[in-house]
């Protein structure tokens, strides 16, 4: 079975990132314990982590995620982003998009404490999460699964007993009802203060996928002919803004920050790298094709691998022509290409490729004494001045 790495979820700014995993399961920065999410229906209780239909993207591609859930009738959908408001909300709400009632259980696995009072439950005395209502039924266990009471019907009513265990085994599962065509939401935050806020009031996720739309639009630019591409790019682009915030972000966020213009979050990354990991930004991927690009799996080294291939300059040599579309597909030929605001030395590189028939028409605006060559497209060009425009050869002389 294949791995999918957890998605981050947070705002630029905003300190280290939660993360979701492929099911849907939050697990808040810094922290030992996670959040699951299950659903009580007419037929018996669905955990994400157990069932088959269970679908997950990211909305806009950017870090909002959207996790969908089978169940009579309909869907459960469960969503989770941050919203820039004071305290980093970090917002996880569950739409019930079916004919019928369910219940939902946030189901909070490995905490040492836990208390609660009404809407706000705190969690190891660092974080609190705030729900619109107080639980109608809630279950613990420790070093045992609390799924076993929420599923045989043992989830007891009343104000939920404070609990602790030092070894952080503690399982415990606070139960929603949730109206047909209805959502429900849970707000968690950060800190040793209540916070006062209306959880309604916060922005929906697509408000906040809509904010992290504008906030892509800073550093390199790219528009290709090609969606699931585009769509990595801009999912990669969105995770390394948020690994870059956090403790020990590693070679290959900073060196991918810097790299597609992100120059403020790039400082920030650089400043928390040691000696050798300084060291290791100089080892970059390689990728010769899209094709071999696609198969990185880690964001920040498939954003160094498509660098490479739409623009690669030689930082030991900036004499050198920088090599703009190492490789073009043949199934992009005819269609457009356009990168923009590329970091180079001296500048920035932007470039678009047009088509006259068979033939590329490029047009490119790079820093003053910056060549450029086209190697994807035609082995044999170099740019003379800074800024210009060029047919080159037939595409199928690159080939």
């Amino acid at each position: 079975m294949t791995t999918v790495a957890p998605i981050s979820i947070g705002v630029v700014g905003g300190g280290a990132p939660a993360t979701v995993d492929a099911v849907g399961t939050v697990t808040p920065a810094d922290a030992a314990w996670t959040c699951e999410w299950w659903i009580g229906g007419d037929d018996r209780w669905h955990v994400p982590a157990n069932e088959v239909a269970v679908r997950q993207h990211r909305v806009r591609d950017v870090a909002v995620v959207e996790t969908t859930m089978r169940v009579p009738g309909g869907d459960a959908v469960q969503r989770v982003y941050a919203a820039a408001e004071p305290g980093r909300p970090l917002v996880i709400e569950v739409e019930n998009q079916s004919p019928a009632p369910f219940v939902l259980a946030f189901a909070l696995r490995g905490p040492s404490t836990v208390i609660a009072d009404g809407t706000q439950v705190m969690i190891d005395k660092v974080f609190v999460l705030t729900t619109l209502r107080a639980p109608s039924r809630w279950a613990r266990s420790v070093a045992s699964p609390v799924l076993v009471p929420v599923t045989t019907g043992l989830a007891e009513t009343g104000p939920f007993p404070g609990t602790r265990d030092r070894s952080a085994r503690l399982e415990v599962a606070f139960l929603h009802p949730v109206a047909h065509r209805t959502t429900f939401r849970a707000v968690l935050t950060r800190g040793t203060e209540v916070p006062r806020f209306d959880v309604r009031g916060l922005p929906d996720a697509a408000a906040v996928a809509r904010g992290w739309s504008r906030v892509l639009e800073r550093g390199m630019q790219v528009q290709l002919p090609d969606r699931p591409i585009e769509a990595r790019i801009r999912a990669a682009r969105a995770e390394i803004l948020l690994r870059g915030q956090s403790r020990n972000p590693g070679a290959l966020v900073a060196a991918a920050l810097e790299d597609w213009g992100f120059d403020a979050e790039a400082e920030t990354a650089w400043r928390h790298l040691g000696a050798r990991e300084r060291r290791r930004a100089g080892t970059r991927p390689e990728p010769t094709s899209w094709t071999d690009a696609m198969t990185i799996d880690d964001d920040a080294a498939f954003l160094l691998g498509v660098r490479r291939l739409l623009v690669h300059d030689d930082a030991r040599d900036p004499s050198r022509p920088v090599a703009l579309c190492a490789e073009f597909p043949v199934a992009w030929r005819g269609q457009p290409v356009e990168v923009r605001d590329a970091p180079v030395a001296g500048g920035a590189v932007s470039y678009a490729v047009r088509w006259h028939g068979a033939r590329p028409a490029l047009l490119w605006d790079a820093p003053e004494g910056v060549a450029v060559r086209m190697p994807g497209l035609d082995p044999t060009w170099t740019s003379g001045p800074a800024t210009g425009e060029a047919l080159l050869g037939p595409a199928d002389s690159a080939a």
